[in-house]
């Protein structure tokens, strides 16, 4: 059977000895299981509300200023793939998503040697005007900070949860680890204007096609109050829709986190529709928890039999993808560092960046798409 509901994961239990074992078997269920869940109960490790209503704040305040401003920060500017977008101009799976959105990250500077070319993925935000958003700066360094103390946090429950030591992944991750954050706004579908996409009838735009995250873990923050427009496709291939459950936090599981735990922990298909006529523009905050990306390291090979038996187990269950969106990682880590397979997919979802900064690069993966 595969899942038709998205499990829910209280935080608190992890930190009561009588309910941390049961804590270990629901996570564990959900990230073999499902690949998804919605997160409660954080507070302790992660944002509050005031850190959430915030950044939600400064979200909305960017997303309303006009677009010569937001331009200016445009990722068009930035070899690090950082920066603003504007609607329709990322593609996944080969169709433009209908969102404008910030690619942001913890603050590092550029690499001194850019060679090999995925060095370029860490690298200096572009950030809007201090005169036109004088405290987005501010929020957004102190929501990464946050959301980096939970995500390294909650790696080590990630580790007992699939029968691991606590630590045992901590060799991926390095001190200054740069981790992600976008700020997407999907406008309703009443706004689609056909101009404006790159292919396609406004009636196929959407808002993000079906994908997989390409990072260790994500944690989104549905901060606005839209329903049923995160979509996490089963193994039987149906969509079962996310709820937006106040106070929460939804987490996906990552394709790197796929990878270095040999697929015990399942990196699943999702998408998000563009909201209803009438309905507003969504707006989501999804942090992505980064490795390493010089790490060659394979998978771990001291993964008990038991855990990958239920691995196995569910993958025999996988009898229709319905859309498959295919692996980054191939075959693994090591003939490659994380971030080569990483690079070559942000040469695949910006083009427009590609085509300034890295041509030759992008006629090589369009000669073979």
């Amino acid at each position: 059977m595969s899942f038709d509901r998205i499990p829910v994961i209280d935080l608190e239990d992890a930190l009561k000895p009588e309910k941390k074992q049961q804590f270990l078997r629901n996570l564990q269920d959900a990230l073999v299981n499902v690949g998804f869940f919605l997160l409660v109960n954080f507070e302790q490790f992660g944002p509050s509300t005031a850190q959430l209503e915030d950044i939600k704040s400064e979200a909305l305040k960017f997303f309303a200023l006009p677009d010569e401003i937001k331009q200016e920060c445009g990722m068009l500017n930035s070899p690090h793939f950082l920066g603003y977008t504007k609607l329709g101009d990322e593609i996944t799976g080969g169709k433009a998503d209908w969102r404008e959105q910030i690619d942001l990250g913890t603050e590092l500077p550029a690499p001194e040697n850019p060679e090999p070319l995925y060095k370029q993925l860490e690298g200096p935000n572009l950030w809007p005007r201090p005169e036109y958003a004088p405290n987005f700066r501010p929020v957004v360094t102190d929501y990464i900070k946050t959301m980096t103390e939970l995500s390294t946090a909650f790696r080590s429950l990630i580790c007992e949860a699939i029968g691991l030591p606590a630590g045992r992944l901590d060799s991926y991750f390095k001190p200054n680890q740069q981790c992600k954050i976008k700020l997407i706004s999907y406008p309703e579908k009443a706004n689609k204007e056909p101009q404006n996409l790159k292919e396609g009838k406004p009636e196929d735009a959407q808002g993000v096609g079906p994908h997989r995250d390409s990072d260790f873990i994500t944690f989104i923050f549905q901060a606005s109050e839209h329903t049923g427009s995160l979509q996490v496709q089963n193994f039987q291939g149906k969509w079962v829709p996310i709820d937006n459950v106040p106070g929460s936090l939804v987490v996906a599981v990552g394709q790197t986190l796929e990878a270095i735990t040999d697929g015990v922990c399942k990196a699943t298909i999702h998408k998000v529709t563009s909201p209803q006529e009438g309905a507003g523009v969504r707006l989501s905050i999804p942090f992505f928890q980064t490795i390493d990306i010089d790490s060659r390291k394979s998978a771990v090979s001291d993964l008990a039999s038991d855990v990958l038996r239920l691995r196995d187990e569910r993958d025999k269950s996988i009898d229709n993808w319905g859309v498959d969106v295919g692996f980054q990682f191939k075959p693994d880590l090591v003939k490659h560092p994380v971030g080569h397979a990483v690079f070559w997919n942000r040469i695949k979802s910006h083009q427009d960046v590609a085509a300034r900064w890295y041509p030759n690069e992008l006629k090589q993966v369009l000669a073979e798409t």
